[in-house]
């Protein structure tokens, strides 16, 4: 099982939405994909929830606190797509973390229970720092840094690699980036768009996520994009970061 953290510092770039979706589509190209989400708002949650509001008996604050396994926390999303959900109850799992001995393991130790019935995990981040993102860190095969194409994401991206390596140094995690929220009107999203090209280089995805509002109306419905319209420019490029993913087709420069 390949674990896959998506990740930032601040809120408002894309990280849920490239969570869902990215599951959303590697599970339509045939994979099994877990996604876990790591945010105590439970976004992700409520991004799959199909317009309801379902009340989990078990989330996945439950299994990090218990150490066991994920018994319980797992529901179906689609053929190949299973939720591990959050719901606040995350805020005081993530205290309790904190003061436990090797509290920053628990994800991975959790996580070793089914990791030969999925070939994907993805992990939906919280914003900002803390025992969360170290769970995750530890966790993680490679971090996503999803990375809106605006001045105030760009700002502080080297501080935020640095902090990567801080909360795992044992560990060599591969970092990547991926541009989302790209406006191609835009010229300055497209010079910000070459900034990270140049600062990442072949780390950067060739994959660009637009601004599409059939995204946002698609989590509104608590649906992935690939059910809420297939046809959507939104769902093609999640498609196509599926695809570079798994290292297949390699999309074209964004136009």
């Amino acid at each position: 099982m390949k674990t896959l953290a998506i990740l930032n510092q601040k809120g408002g770039c894309g990280k849920t939405t490239t969570a869902i979706n990215l599951a959303a589509g590697l599970a339509l190209r045939g994979k099994r994909v877990l996604l876990c989400d790591l945010d105590p708002q439970g976004h992700a949650s409520l991004g799959l929830s199909r317009g309801k509001n379902p009340d989990y008996p078990r989330t996945l604050s439950d299994a990090l606190l218990d150490g066991g396994a994920l018994d319980g926390c797992l529901f179906p999303i689609s053929q190949g797509f299973d939720l591990a959900p959050s719901n606040p109850s995350l805020h005081l799992a993530e205290q309790r973390l904190h003061d436990l001995a090797g509290g920053e393991k628990r994800l991975k130790t959790v996580l070793e229970w089914v990791a030969g019935e999925y070939e994907f995990c993805i992990l939906d981040c919280p914003p900002g720092g803390g025992v969360l993102i170290a769970n995750a860190l530890h966790a993680a095969d490679e971090v996503i840094l999803a990375v809106e194409t605006s001045f105030y994401s760009l700002y502080g991206v080297s501080q935020l690699l640095q902090a990567i390596q801080a909360m795992a140094p044992e560990r060599d995690i591969k970092v990547r980036a991926l541009a989302t929220l790209y406006d191609r009107r835009t010229g300055f999203a497209r010079e910000i768009l070459q900034d990270l090209s140049r600062f990442f280089g072949e780390s950067l995805y060739n994959t660009v996520i637009h601004h599409n509002v059939k995204l946002r109306e698609a989590a509104s419905y608590g649906l992935p994009i690939t059910e809420y319209d297939p046809k959507a420019r939104g769902c093609q490029d999640y498609l196509a970061l599926a695809d570079e993913v798994l290292g297949g087709i390699v999309p074209q420069a964004p136009s």
